[in-house]
């Protein structure tokens, strides 16, 4: 029988894919352009960003913004943009992007009196300022102010919310007591109200703060709460977060293989889906672990992981810390005995948390790793000054930590007595329950157990089928890859063949003609005989070009040597010199290694992209920018001309030829209008295509 139960699970498992997205999706597929659709958009943003997909989930924020914009749907559209500033409070990539979201967000809200959407703004705002150093007060200030919006508007659900921040930002400054009474507060409000979106939030932080108190019973029963949730909503995020909490109870037991384990888990967990701000802080766990262990060289390693990872993430135009990282690079060479090189980490992290009392546990182990480095480099004054600095910290840390332990301790039994209330309730109404159906459950149990049997027996088939498709399925992709490969050598042959006829054969044969057209005597021409001449050897010029141009584009030799973003630059010289339209590159070195069909590919869609605004955008300047970010190659083009005009087709030949294209790579595109005039297309390819 546990074979059997064993087996059901593994093929459900196998065979399922998200339940609530797949469901959301089906539903898109069935709504009008209505305010319902924006609705299930937004709802299928959500689940999308928990379950890791953020650039999917971006998409269907724009998507969703676009259609409230069209049927006038004000509040659709505002909570659009303050997702699409929720998703960034996590990268701190592009923060700039956020801030204007939200400015338009704050203008559209204020417009329709809606005080709810305005405490929102206010909140996402303060979300983005969390992580920056000298943002927190400004950070607190936007908290205390949206708090005052939810209670003017009634607001329950967002107030708990907010709550639930203040109480992150009052952990961070060591006052766990005040952190705890917050989520309390929220965890009553959204429990009031079933709002099992908030505490999704509201369950693990609490269960974190139980931990910082070393009381990982009331720990792991927060967590144990928040796994049903989780199971409720399909949220691998939180899934995630408590596997990472319940690694940190095991490592703080002492249980430093199971914690390893776990927090590996935790890596491959945020690997795929890609999400670094998460991985950069899984990375800096396994490096703390390691140090326990004593494998500096793997504490090493994953450390740097974290801090290359924190750092690709952040926005390039500020410097940041990661103190997962950080702290663990002094620690490792406290252990080596490079004592000389123990001194510029923990300087740069004491720089950092100086006077920031959101961070005083990081300040006070950067105090510690000076204090032990001066004294073994033999500088007894400086070891002296900050070991003392370093037990003043430590013993506030620990008074205020014994103290709030014992208030902790009282209010929690009070909340577990008012909760034991709440659940004697609900013992009394499940067990009237339980003795309705204990009657149907025992008529139905033989019937179960036979039709059991018989799923466990078809899904064992469709288990064997499966693994035996798999492996076709398997050879067949290979072969496909083999073919695709012959293919493209081939095209690729045919091309230089193509080029090389157009241009030594026709092109030759073109000048030729027009040579003869010069050779003409004109002496006894008239007016009219004259222009026709003329005429025709300007007509023979252009198509001698043409055929050189299209010689040129269907294999560019630099393209085949130096990889596309070499060609993507002689392309740009070439059109500044032949034509009015001014041509601006920006590429990073995003496209030194893109070669091969990848290449071709992409520099055929620019050349399309490229051909249609000199033919109709009338523009003065063209930018053409590539680049990488989150797994995708980017490449963008756009004018300042007269824009798409309304309701032009946007399915001609050139379109579908893109479309074609992408299809190949596995890409997808997007055209916009930007506010100040022309077009703007969008392309983006998974990098591994």
């Amino acid at each position: 029988m546990r074979y059997i139960i064993f087996l059901l699970l593994t093929c459900t498992i196998a065979v399922a894919q998200n339940p609530i997205i797949d469901s959301l999706r089906n539903q898109l597929t069935k709504l009008p352009v209505d305010t319902n659709r924006v609705k299930t958009m937004h709802e299928l943003a959500t689940n999308l960003w928990w379950n890791g997909y953020d650039s999917l989930a971006r998409q269907t924020l724009y998507q969703a913004m676009r259609m409230a914009k069209q049927i006038n749907y004000s509040s659709g559209e505002i909570r659009a943009r303050l997702a699409q500033a929720r998703i960034e409070a996590d990268y701190l990539s592009d923060t700039k992007s956020a801030h204007a979201q939200l400015d338009t967000a704050q203008q559209m809200a204020i417009a329709i009196h809606d005080l709810s959407l305005q405490g929102q703004v206010l909140l996402r705002r303060a979300q983005l300022y969390e992580n920056i150093m000298e943002k927190l007060p400004e950070a607190r200030s936007l908290l205390d102010k949206s708090l005052q919006k939810f209670q003017q508007a009634h607001d329950r659900q967002w107030e708990a919310q907010t709550y639930n921040e203040l109480a992150i930002m009052k952990m961070g400054e060591g006052n766990y007591v005040a952190a705890i009474n917050l989520w309390l507060n929220a965890r009553r409000l959204q429990e009031s109200i079933h709002d099992w979106k908030g505490l999704r939030s509201t369950l693990p932080n609490l269960g974190m703060v139980y931990i910082k108190l070393k009381r990982y019973d009331e720990a792991m029963a927060c967590f144990t709460e928040a796994e049903k949730v989780a199971d409720r909503l399909n949220d691998n995020l939180v899934r995630t977060f408590i596997l990472s909490r319940k690694a940190e109870i095991l490592e703080k037991e002492g249980k430093y293989a199971l914690a390893l384990e776990s927090y590996m888990g935790e890596v491959k967990a945020y690997l795929n889906p890609y999400q670094p701000s998460h991985l950069a802080r899984a990375y800096g766990a396994v490096g703390r672990i390691y140090i326990q262990l004593k494998q500096y060289d793997k504490a090493l390693e994953y450390s740097q992981l974290a801090q290359s990872t924190y750092r690709k993430t952040v926005e390039k135009t500020r410097e940041a810390l990661e103190h997962n990282a950080q702290a663990n690079f002094g620690k490792i060479y406290l252990a080596l005995k490079q004592y000389d090189r123990v001194v510029p980490y923990a300087q740069a992290g004491l720089e950092w948390t100086k006077d920031v009392k959101e961070m005083r546990p990081e300040r006070t182990e950067y105090v510690r790793q000076l204090a032990e480095a001066y004294d073994h480099l033999g500088q007894p004054a400086k070891a002296l000054h900050y070991f003392k600095w370093y037990k003043a910290e430590a013993d506030t840390m620990l008074n205020e930590e014994a103290m709030q332990k014992a208030t902790v301790a009282s209010m929690t039994y009070d909340f577990e007595k008012k909760q034991q209330g709440v659940r004697l309730k609900q013992a009394q109404q499940e067990a009237r329950i339980q003795l309705l159906e204990n009657d149907k459950l025992e008529q139905t149990r033989n019937l179960l157990i036979v039709l059991l049997l018989l799923v466990a027996g078809i899904l064992s088939f469709v288990f064997w089928n499966n693994r035996r498709l798999r492996v076709r399925n398997e050879e067949l992709s290979e072969k496909n890859a083999e073919i695709e490969a012959a293919l493209y050598r081939g095209q690729t042959l045919e091309r230089k063949r193509v080029a090389s006829e157009l241009h030594d054969s026709v092109a030759a044969k073109v000048s030729a003609l027009k040579w003869r057209f010069e050779a003409f005597d004109t002496s006894q021409f008239d007016a009219d005989q004259h222009r026709e001449h003329a005429r025709l050897l300007d007509h023979m010029g252009e198509v001698y070009e043409d055929i050189r141009a299209i010689s040129h584009n269907l294999m560019p030799e630099i393209l085949e040597k130096q990889g596309l973003q070499a060609a993507l630059i002689k392309l740009t010289d070439t059109l500044k010199v032949q034509n009015k339209t001014r041509f601006l590159l920006e590429v990073e070195k995003s496209g030194e290694d893109v070669r091969g069909k990848t290449a071709y590919e992409l520099y055929t869609i620019t050349l399309e992209l490229v051909n249609n605004i000199l033919k109709h955008a009338k523009a003065r300047q063209a930018d053409i920018s590539l680049a990488r970010q989150n797994g995708f190659l980017m490449l963008t083009v756009q004018d300042d001309g007269q824009g798409m005009p309304a309701g032009k087709n946007q399915d001609g030949f050139g379109t579908l030829n893109i479309k074609s294209r992408l299809e190949r790579l596995g890409g997808t595109y997007l055209v916009s209008s930007p506010a100040e005039g022309g077009t703007c297309i969008n392309v983006q390819i998974p990098i591994a295509a």
